[in-house]
């Protein structure tokens, strides 16, 4: 005490002042091996029927290139299409600007805004055949992406990146509510001549419920905001755009019997029969990045 104030020698962490200790990373990444598992087959069964639709494209295809005379101009609209697809490698949206946010106690209802650096960070990708471009990437500073590109030959490629932080319920009961709003620049395409092409993205909340013995228990929230969702045949799209503050939200009730890992995350996935035959062929593109100033919660 000097001169009747108080001094500290540093500031108060959230977590301690509720009496908690963030559980370590690897035991909370333990419990994302059920959600890895989920995605891993969902991926496979995804990709089983994706080939056996492919045969039946393949036949199609067959009955349609003698219907049109074998060429009939495709030659230089699948030259176009490459040329386009090249171009569209090169270009990529800058990462996406974090604003600063300060961390903050609330009154009332027990409340916090955490920022970086966060607790945890996550990745995940699941793929066949040829990807020319598999990037992912999270950091506990609050930035993650993807980039995940299909053109040379036949590929498909899923893929998911997160950041969080740890929470305890320092009440019996109670609903947590949950809130973020991460700036996002995101670029996709599904560009195609008489063949198939999908690009989506999705970003959102997802929140692991975890034992006192570290065991993953269930996932309460599993959010997914979509970004884009687009399957084409016929030429196909490309778009581009950007957030400054995309708003998230979700809530659950909580109790402290268990701790949960309160994630932010984001993820895409791409198709196509890539760019290697003369007349028929596609490329897909997906690329998010997201910067994450805060992850706030509320206890009711």
């Amino acid at each position: 005490m000097s001169n009747g104030k108080l001094l500290l020698e540093k500031e108060v962490t959230i977590n301690s002042l509720f009496g908690n200790q963030i559980v370590p990373e690897k035991i909370v990444l333990a419990g994302m091996k059920d959600l890895e598992n989920e995605l891993d087959q969902s991926f496979k069964r995804d990709q089983q029927n994706r080939e056996l639709a492919a045969r039946q494209t393949k036949i199609l295809q067959r009955s349609l290139l003698s219907a049109i005379g074998g060429d009939a101009g495709n030659t230089e609209v699948m030259k176009q299409l490459k040329e386009l697809s090249s171009k569209r490698g090169k270009m990529k949206p800058k990462p996406a600007e974090m604003a600063r946010d300060e961390q903050r106690i609330f009154t009332g209802s027990i409340g916090a805004t955490q920022v970086p650096p966060f607790d945890y960070k996550w990745t995940w990708h699941a793929s066949t055949g040829t990807v020319d471009t598999l990037n992912k990437a999270a950091n506990v500073n609050g930035n993650m992406s993807f980039d995940i590109q299909v053109y040379s030959a036949e590929g498909t490629c899923s893929a998911r990146t997160a950041v969080g932080i740890f929470f305890r319920p320092m009440t019996k009961k109670g609903i947590l509510k949950i809130w973020a709003n991460p700036a996002i620049n995101y670029q996709w395409s599904d560009l195609c001549n008489w063949d198939s092409a999908h690009s989506d993205g999705f970003l959102g909340l997802y929140v692991g419920r975890y034992d006192l013995s570290g065991g993953f228990v269930s996932a309460p929230v599993n959010q997914k905001i979509s970004l884009w969702d687009d399957s084409s045949w016929w030429y196909g799209q490309y778009d581009m755009g950007s957030n400054s503050g995309f708003p998230l939200f979700s809530q659950l009730n909580v109790d402290s019997n268990h701790w949960y890992a309160l994630w932010v995350w984001c993820g895409g996935h791409i198709e196509a029969a890539g760019l290697e035959g003369a007349v028929f062929g596609s490329n897909a593109g997906a690329t998010l990045s997201v910067a994450v100033p805060s992850i706030t919660w509320e206890l009711i």
